[in-house]
């Protein structure tokens, strides 16, 4: 199942139990742009996803996937109608 950007960040968070502050703090990204992302107000840029991946060790690609997915099945979902 896909997940969104948002919930993605989340379960990393949660998972190395690091809270929202302590991200800002490790990545470097101000605070209300890490609250941005969790409460689906901002989306996934390349920057973003390059703070993402340091922190979490992980592909920069892994959360820019993640944020072009829904449009990817949005789209097919309308070419097959």
């Amino acid at each position: 199942m896909h997940q969104s950007p948002s919930e993605l960040f989340k379960h990393y968070l949660d998972e190395q139990n690091i809270s929202p502050r302590e991200f800002s703090d490790i990545s470097g990204m101000p605070l209300a742009e890490v609250q941005g992302l969790l409460d689906r107000e901002l989306s996934i840029t390349k920057l973003r996803a390059h703070h993402l991946a340091t922190v979490f060790d992980t592909d920069v690609d892994l959360w820019l996937e993640q944020e072009n997915e829904p449009q990817q099945e949005q789209e097919v979902s309308t070419m097959s109608k």
